[in-house]
C-alpha cells in the first residue's frame, strides 16, 4: 500500500483478506473444518458480486465515512463478543488458565469499546 510506511507491516495486516465476509467468531460453531471453509469460500463469493455491482458513492469522503461507520459496526460486535468470553468466568467453571484469559477478554472488551468512542467521535 502506498500510503503505508517504509517498514514492513504487522504480520495480522498481511494476513488480513479483504474478501473474507463472515466473521471467525460464527464460523467457530461449525464442527466441520470443511463447511467452514465452504462458508468462507462462499463469503469471498458474495464479496466479489457485492464488489462487480456498480453504484454511485458520493466521492471518496463518503466512502471514507461509509468504511469507519462499518470498522466500528464490527468493533462494536468485537467488543461485545469479548464482554460474552469474560462473563464466562462468572458463569461457567473455568480452570484457572481459562479464567485468565476470560478476564483478559474483559479488557480487551473495553479497549475495543475506547476505539468505537474515537471512531464515532471522529465521525460526529
Amino acid at each position: 500500500m502506498p500510503s503505508w510506511p517504509k517498514s514492513t507491516p504487522p504480520p495480522w495486516i498481511e494476513a488480513w483478506i479483504e474478501a473474507d465476509s463472515f466473521r471467525e467468531t460464527t464460523l467457530q460453531n461449525f464442527d466441520r473444518p470443511e463447511d467452514r471453509e465452504a462458508l468462507r469460500h462462499a463469503g469471498r463469493l458474495l464479496y466479489d458480486l457485492a464488489v462487480e455491482t456498480t453504484r454511485e458513492l458520493g466521492g471518496e469522503s463518503s466512502v471514507n465515512r461509509g468504511e469507519l461507520r462499518a470498522i466500528a459496526a464490527d468493533l462494536r460486535y468485537t467488543g461485545g463478543y469479548c464482554a460474552m468470553v469474560r462473563r464466562s468466568a462468572e458463569e461457567c467453571s473455568l480452570d484457572a488458565a481459562d479464567e485468565k484469559l476470560a478476564r483478559f477478554a474483559g479488557k480487551l472488551s473495553r479497549q475495543v469499546g475506547a476505539l468505537v468512542e474515537k471512531i464515532e467521535r471522529r465521525l460526529a
